[in-house]
């Protein structure tokens, strides 16, 4: 009789890219899956494989072997070959909320055409696990988590540590999300490779499984065990169905099955297995010593995280939202162009990708791939801002003698800024003129251009405030439709515009009028007063701003008084660890510009915008020593290494530009970094001086509460943690919110809980399990890293200061057009929608229908509304959820709104059906 069942779930994690390149792993993959279809054709006992809960390589592998495609998804409809829900396993923290939706969303849809995806959440490597997951999973449908790490300590080399008080005592446990939904989570409590390569021979056999069985039943909750037979790119057990016959002779008291996830989770749920703990919110290896926790690839290749951000950005906030708004005049919406480019990008999320842990090869890929995704989006965005523009009604402007624009706003929130665009004054298509010659005959036409000669209009025909510079004659073309290309010159300026309370998918109409034409009709806005104040200073309404002679400075927030030093101060620290984790020498003080005399200047200075520029030119220790390529070389351990920093140095020149708006309560902060050194870190220091015990952090699909303290069992020195789109601290009464542009990494030091962002991160070596070096990641050259120091009353919520960091990294769109008539107004908002503590994720259409899909989230603990009122007259409204499930119909109220409640750190999702259907 047996007491125990063994499940033995045949797998191999497959990272696409990492120790090597794609294309070399690819070409191990192909060998796997054809030793994996062979095996199952030889051997009928053979009866499943888990290919990593991913699609995409199924994608990989069919796009060599496209010959296989009939045999792969017969493997699949049988259940012999597990695949899905994700289309790449990736990185959660370091993607947005958006992407993980839309990786979960095509992952199923791809694995569901080729005959059924597996439902389970699973997560065997991410480097943390985001609070949301079990929310996220349920919105598909899917009951049960599978992860490996967050909770218990998983080093080097799948290396497994002890736990601690607060790990769940079972390898089963409940996963609560800040919403309350729960899910069933499974932790491979010994690794995803406790049942890899399985002896055939008796003895060795009995060996191994009398000491897999026993750690397993150390952390089970019932008699059902889970063992993976498999593990990073391992090759197929070909003989596991011997293997499996010996352990049965051998120990017949077990019952050792060939299973699959699905069977083991079913004779899991069938054991009840009871007093199970529950876990909640975010996992990220909180309750470790914190040396493990491989945080900081947070901070590995930050020009890769950049550009992930610039792309995603693109694509999920600009792209998305102006094809929407042009689709419900034309009736056409890219759909297929939209799946390429996030397929595109989301090959660059696995966690070895983004994570910026792999060999130099697979990153050079990574920015092709982002350039790709990028330019899909871009074009997408100046075709559907072309369209629009086009059916703008502009007539109410004079055709003789303006120049119009369109300034679109795709954040989802109302928004007012500063602005600069680049417009045409005029063109000149070539003709039969030699091109030197007419560019040098409009060159004398414009010679006594004057800008002052030019205001901009508002779409009621007053006057707004601007500042036109000249450019010159630049190059440009069409690309008709229905003839050839079309070069031109165009005489250009660039126009410096306050733009105000534009709605969040909507515009606002401008022109460029000569003064001449428009001196009588225009009313001239208030002047503003001059934003520059004395040496050094910069001042509006809300701020007022002094640089020091370091280059740090002061911000005094002049509508709560709250007094701010010490900002802006540069830090650098050696670091002898690796890709994953940072490692200071022993013994080192950090180094910082605080009493560095800088170069400080006014730069840049109109009504609307002033900003400095702070030039350092800093003498850094030119790397560590050679000592740490010997340890390395030894692989000695990180945590062991003994290398010091050189006392040679290097001359490294920052240049940082602070800005301020004529209408802000924040700084912009663009720092150019020439790095020449090694093995360092540097990092913008913002002395808070607010009391509090805890920041309020962007992570996935919430606003995460984490404590400034570690907590007992951490002994790393440095606290760093992942960060979305900003981190904020608040004592009740004020608070200060940094916004980012792919600096993901921010750690809070004890004093006057100062915030340490990191701007820059080099080593010389991948880490983990071998010896593998990467000079490209030491990050040598130029590098432009942004933010924004947002000033704000109460905390991040409370103030709204949230859509503002939200906001930071999205780009305004703006589309110069003629005068003519249209079918839409001057001014228009496509989509309204209201709800307090209420965040925008998406606006798109329907992946398998043509309804439109809205998403926001709550970022708060109460339960709020949202009230949403479409432009456009709609069929049905109804509740929708992450994998655009049709759901309840929401009734339409007297007004043409449609109100629904939206719960505690929900998801929501709003589907709407427009009575027009797309082509």
């Amino acid at each position: 009789m047996t007491t125990k069942t063994a499940h033995i779930v045949a797998h191999s994690h497959w990272d696409r890219e990492w120790y090597l390149s794609f294309e070399k792993h690819r070409m191990l993959l192909v060998k796997l899956m054809e030793d994996l279809i062979e095996t199952f054709e030889k051997d009928p006992e053979f009866k499943s494989f888990h290919l990593d809960g991913q699609f995409i390589v199924l994608e990989d592998y069919l796009e060599i072997m496209p010959h296989r495609a009939n045999q792969v998804r017969k493997l699949i409809e049988q259940g012999k070959l597990i695949v899905g829900p994700w289309y790449i396993l990736q990185d959660e923290f370091l993607v947005s909320s958006e992407a993980n939706a839309r990786n979960l969303l095509i992952g199923i849809q791809a694995s569901e055409q080729m005959g059924g995806y597996a439902k389970i959440g699973y997560f065997p490597d991410s480097f943390g696990n985001m609070g949301q997951a079990p929310q996220l999973i349920s919105q598909a449908g899917i009951e049960v988590a599978v992860y490996g790490r967050g909770v218990k300590p998983v080093g080097f080399n799948n290396e497994i540590q002890s736990g601690n008080e607060h790990t769940s005592k079972y390898s089963e446990m409940y996963w609560e999300s800040p919403d309350g939904t729960r899910v069933l989570a499974i932790l491979f409590a010994n690794w995803y490779n406790n049942g890899m390569e399985i002896p055939v021979e008796s003895e060795k056999a009995k060996a191994y499984w009398a000491e897999k069985l026993a750690a397993a039943e150390e952390f089970a909750s019932s008699s059902e065990l889970l063992f993976m037979n498999g593990c990073d790119h391992q090759p197929l057990q070909k003989d596991l169905t011997q293997a499996l016959k010996t352990a049965s002779k051998i120990m017949p008291d077990v019952a050792f099955r060939h299973s699959s996830f699905p069977e083991y989770i079913q004779a899991l749920q069938k054991a009840k297995p009871q007093s199970l703990d529950v876990i909640r919110g975010e996992l990220r290896s909180q309750w470790t010593d914190g040396w493990i926790t491989l945080v900081n690839t947070a901070s590995a290749r930050v020009y890769i995280k950049q550009q992930n951000v610039k792309s995603q950005t693109l694509l999920e906030k600009v792209a998305e939202p102006l094809a929407v708004m042009a689709s419900l005049s034309t009736g056409i919406y890219p759909r297929h162009e939209l799946l390429y480019a996030w397929k595109t990008l989301l090959k660059n999320h696995p966690h070895d990708s983004i994570c910026g842990c792999s060999v130099d090869e697979v990153h050079r890929e990574m920015m092709t791939r982002f350039a790709k995704s990028q330019e899909v989006a871009e074009a997408i965005s100046v075709q559907s801002a072309r369209t629009i523009a086009e059916s703008v009604d502009t007539s109410g402007f004079d055709a003789d003698c303006t120049l119009p624009f369109v300034v679109f706003n795709t954040s989802g929130h109302r928004r007012s800024n500063v602005i600069t665009t680049r417009m045409d004054v005029e063109r000149r298509y070539f003709d039969h003129q030699p091109p030197h010659e007419k560019y040098q005959e409009f060159k004398r036409e414009y010679e006594a251009f004057d800008p002052n000669d030019w205001i901009a209009l508002n779409a009621e025909g007053k006057q707004v405030e601007a500042v036109i510079t000249p450019v010159g004659p630049t190059f440009g073309y069409d690309l008709p439709d229905n003839r050839f290309r079309q070069p031109y010159w165009a005489y250009q300026v660039d126009v410096e515009l306050h733009v105000q309370n534009i709605p969040g998918f909507g515009y606002h109409t401008y022109a460029l009028v000569p003064q001449s034409a428009f001196s009588d009709a225009a009313a001239n806005e208030s002047i503003t007063p001059e934003l520059v104040a004395g040496e050094q200073g910069m001042e509006n309404d809300y701020l007022r701003i002094k640089i020091a002679g370091d280059g740090s400075f002061t911000m005094l927030d002049k509508v709560n008084g709250r007094n701010y030093t010490g900002l802006g101060i540069y830090e650098d620290t050696g670091d002898i660890g690796n890709e994953y984790m940072y490692r200071q020498p022993d013994q080192e003080a950090p180094l910082t510009t605080q009493g560095l005399p800088a170069q400080i200047k006014l730069v840049h200075h109109t009504p609307l915008k002033a900003v400095y520029e702070i030039v350092h030119h800093w003498k850094l220790p030119t790397s560590a020593d050679e000592l740490l390529d010997e340890e390395i070389r030894s692989m000695v351990p990180f945590r062991n290494r003994k290398s010091r920093r050189l006392d040679e140095t290097r001359e490294v020149s920052i240049r940082t530009e602070l800005s301020l708006e004529k209408m802000g309560r924040s700084v912009g902060i663009k720092s150019y970094i020439n790095n020449t050194v090694q093995d360092h870190r540097i990092r913008m220091l913002f002395q808070t001086g607010l009391e509090a015990s805890h920041v309020t952090v962007d992570s996935i699909y919430e606003l995460a509460k984490r404590p400034i303290q570690p907590e007992a069992e951490w002994r790393n020195p440095s606290n760093a943690q992942h960060q979305n789109a900003f981190v904020s601290i608040s004592n009740g009464r004020e608070g200060l919110t940094i916004a980012n542009k792919g600096l993901n990494e921010y750690e809070v030091l004890a004093s006057q809980n100062t915030i340490a962002v990191t701007l820059l991160r080099g080593v010389r070596e991948l880490g983990d399990w071998g010896v593998f070096a990467t000079p490209e990641a030491q990050c040598l050259g130029q590098h432009i890293l942004e933010m924004e120091l947002i000033s704000h009353d109460f905390d991040v919520i409370e103030s709204d200061a949230y859509v503002q960091a939200y906001q930071f990294p999205i780009p305004w769109t703006v589309q110069q057009t003629g005068v003519h008539g249209g079918t839409l107004p001057a001014v228009h908002e496509f989509l309204q929608w209201e709800g307090d503590h209420l965040a925008f994720s998406a606006l798109k259409r329907g992946e398998e229908n043509d309804d439109m899909l809205f998403r926001v989230f709550n970022v708060s603990s109460e339960t709020t509304s949202l009230k949403v009122t479409p432009s456009f007259e709609a069929k049905e409204v109804y509740e929708s959820t992450i994998v655009e499930e049709q759901g309840e119909a929401i009734k339409a109220a007297d007004d043409g709104s449609y109100v629904v409640n939206v719960g505690p750190a929900k998801i929501q999702t709003i589907g709407i059906q427009p009575t027009t259907s797309l082509v």
